[in-house]
Order: C-alpha cells, then structure tokens, then sequence
C-alpha cells in the first residue's frame, strides 16, 4: 500500500496501488490467510471485553478476522484498494451487499446491517471527519504492507481513527531486512517504539519465534541468505536468520 503516486520498485520494496490491485488479479495473494488469525482464539475475551465494539481495519483484503469480529456482535470498517477482494469477502462468506459510491474515497460495500462495511480506495483518502472514532484498530500486519515513507503517515492517520479510551492491536514481522526489501516490511520492535512509543503505551502480549521452522537447516545463529535472490518474500523469510511475529496492544497515553 502506498500514496496513488508512488511509483513501483521491487528491488527496493515500494509498491504502489496498482500493483496491489494487479496481484490480487492474477493470485499472487500468499499474504491472505485461510483462516481467522488464533489470538482471537488466545485472546479475544481480553480484546473484547465489555461487549460489542466498533473495530476499524486497514488494508483488510478479504480476511477471515472481519468475519469473526462481525460474527461476534462487532461493527466493522474496513478499507481495501483491491475491489476483487472485498467482492469475494462478501461473497464467500455468503453476505448479501448494499455498494454505492463515496465521493473521494471509491465504493463502500456494507452488509445489509450495515455492521460490516469495507471502502475499496486508498487508505490515505479517509479522515476521522468521515468515519469518526472506533473502539479498536486491528492492524493484522497492515504496517508491513506500507511503503518505509508512509509508515509516520500512516501511523498518524490510524491514530486519529482510535477513541481516547480505545486499543490498538498491531502485529508486525521482524527478520533480516538483508534478505528482503519487503513488502511485508521489517518491523522491528524498535521500529515500533519509535514509532508509537510517544503517544502510546507498548504492551507486547504475543512473541512467537519462527526462526529455521520452514528451514530447520537454518538457524538463528548461523543462517544466511542464498546466493540467489528468492522469488518470493515466504522463499526470503525461510532464509532469515532470525524470524519472529509480534502483538502489541497500545493505549494512549
């Protein structure tokens, strides 16, 4: 995800919505996952506690997590450049779909309790003024599928959306940025500090180390990447001498 401007370079990780769009065309959507991400499983009374929730959810796709969430009572916004994926969120999971069109922004597809609603444009083309505040942000690894350049903007922006009082549940990948220039970005915890550590409290309820699983020949103290370059970013990551994904809760300050 990126400005609409932004010209693609893969050999330095930049995308632009374009590019998106034209991946979801053709399948190349190894980044969307089968099924509903398990914290929910591990954590999702904490999460949700007290009833139900406006959620927001940036650079959604067609996820499974929108489903649980609106299964479960939630209201819940979403935002998705590529209009396949929220056509085929809809109707894979055979919900009947009101769509009109919202000046600025593009479609917005809402069930027809209006609980679910996902906007098919560029994230950067919403503002609070629009949506007004919700109770939980869900970044399920959005910030790694944003350009380097936009992740102030986009952390500015996420911000804005969450109430005073809210939470904003963010996951990220950490490897060796050597072996891929991402998308999905190297988020390290620093990173993360860095980038939220002034507004918000960090909490990180969920470490998992996936170092050498894909790769067992690889490990943590003695991985490298191969001489050729992977084709893919999942052919990357297994070369990563160090591989771990994190969940943070952050509250305002």
């Amino acid at each position: 995800m990126s400005a609409k401007d932004a010209k693609t370079d893969l050999d330095a990780g930049v995308l632009n919505n374009s590019e998106w769009v034209k991946r979801w065309g053709v399948g190349d959507t190894a980044f969307h996952q089968g099924a509903h991400d398990p914290l929910f499983d591990t954590h999702g009374d904490m999460m949700f506690e007290g009833g139900a929730k406006s959620v927001f959810a940036p650079l959604c796709g067609k996820s499974l997590d929108l489903i649980w969430m609106y299964n479960r009572g939630h209201t819940v916004v979403g935002v998705e450049i590529a209009e396949q994926a929220v056509q085929e969120l809809f109707s894979e999971n055979k919900l009947d779909v009101q769509v009109k069109h919202v000046e600025g922004v593009g479609p917005l597809y809402k069930s027809i309790d209006g609980r679910l609603q996902v906007y098919v444009g560029d994230l950067f083309d919403l503002t609070k003024d629009r949506l007004g505040e919700f109770d939980r942000v869900w970044d399920s690894r959005s910030i790694v599928a944003i350009n380097v350049v936009d992740q102030e903007r986009y952390r500015d922006l996420l911000l804005s959306f969450l109430k005073k009082d809210g939470q904003y549940y963010l996951m990220t990948i950490d490897y060796d940025p050597a072996v891929w220039p991402g998308p999905p970005h190297n988020i390290t915890d620093q990173r993360v500090r860095q980038l939220y550590g002034e507004y918000c409290n960090i909490e990180v309820i969920q470490e998992s180390n996936l170092t050498g699983i894909s790769n067992p020949d690889n490990k943590a103290s003695g991985g490298h990447a191969p001489p050729a370059k992977p084709k893919s970013a999942g052919a990357a990551l297994r070369t990563s001498s160090y591989l771990y994904d994190r969940y943070y809760k952050m509250t305002f300050k």
